[in-house]
């Protein structure tokens, strides 16, 4: 594998590496959602099945250590705003918004399922890049020492006497100069 390949194989890992990680952020605040679905479904669920008849108080926390208090006043389900989407927002009773937040949480859950399947795909693909990035970069390390392995037996020969001063052979690349890793 030439130099330019082993250069490629590199951005892709690295690339498939971002796209990792940009799956597992969304993986991350889907389950968040799914998390604050399930709760508002739980709630409004609760709700439903209270007795209408009687007056109900509630405390409704809105964030930043502040709560509401709301009043339900009995004579049948209570009512609450729901996004219908696209910026449009309908007054649902509480089983509708109930079971409408459930059919939200199935739907989330297909992305999960659709997100972890993309991150299990990525994580294949990074592991047999980075294989085969190895492995041709071994290879041509080893191709790389066999020629320089066969100056230096050349070099060992005995040279005649009437020849010059000789001159050093000089490897070049230091320590880690001819190795490749997968930020080349």
């Amino acid at each position: 594998m030439e130099q330019s390949e082993l250069q490629r194989t590199a951005r892709l890992v690295e690339m498939n590496r971002e796209r990792f990680h940009e799956v597992q952020e969304r993986i991350e605040q889907v389950i968040n959602v799914l998390g604050e679905h399930d709760v508002t479904a739980t709630i409004l669920e609760t709700l439903a099945k209270k007795n209408y008849d009687s007056e109900m108080k509630m405390h409704v926390s809105i964030g930043a250590g502040v709560t509401l208090t709301c009043q339900h006043p009995g004579g049948g389900e209570g009512t609450t705003i729901v996004d219908l989407g696209s910026g449009i927002f309908g007054e649902r009773s509480w089983s509708d918004a109930a079971t409408l937040t459930r059919e939200r949480m199935e739907e989330l859950g297909h992305l999960l399922e659709n997100l972890q399947s993309q991150s299990r795909q990525l994580e294949t693909t990074i592991t047999n890049l980075a294989q085969n990035f190895t492995a041709a970069a071994e290879a041509e390390t080893k191709i790389e020492a066999a020629p320089s392995t066969e100056v230096s037996e050349a070099e060992v020969e005995p040279e005649p006497e009437d020849s010059p001063a000789p001159k050093s052979k000089r490897r070049r690349g230091g320590m880690f100069g001819n190795e490749l890793t997968l930020d080349d």
